[in-house]
């Protein structure tokens, strides 16, 4: 199994963590894919998503900062 280890947040690239996230969708949708590897997946991705989250609200603020 391929690991990643999820940047923190002066390093985390959304760009990247979008296509980790597209990678891990296809692999979960292989029907061949073990229970024990399935697991791993599921939960990087939801670390990954949940740190995008973050990422995202963060911009956010910066853009409303920004506007004011």
């Amino acid at each position: 199994m391929e690991t990643h280890e999820i940047e923190t947040n002066d390093n985390f690239n959304i760009d990247e963590a979008l296509e980790r996230l597209e990678e891990i969708n296809n692999k979960l949708s292989d029907k061949n894919i073990s229970l024990e590897e399935s697991l791993k997946l599921y939960s990087e991705g939801t670390l990954l998503a949940q740190k995008s989250k973050e990422h995202l609200a963060g911009v956010e603020k910066q853009l409303q900062i920004i506007n004011e």
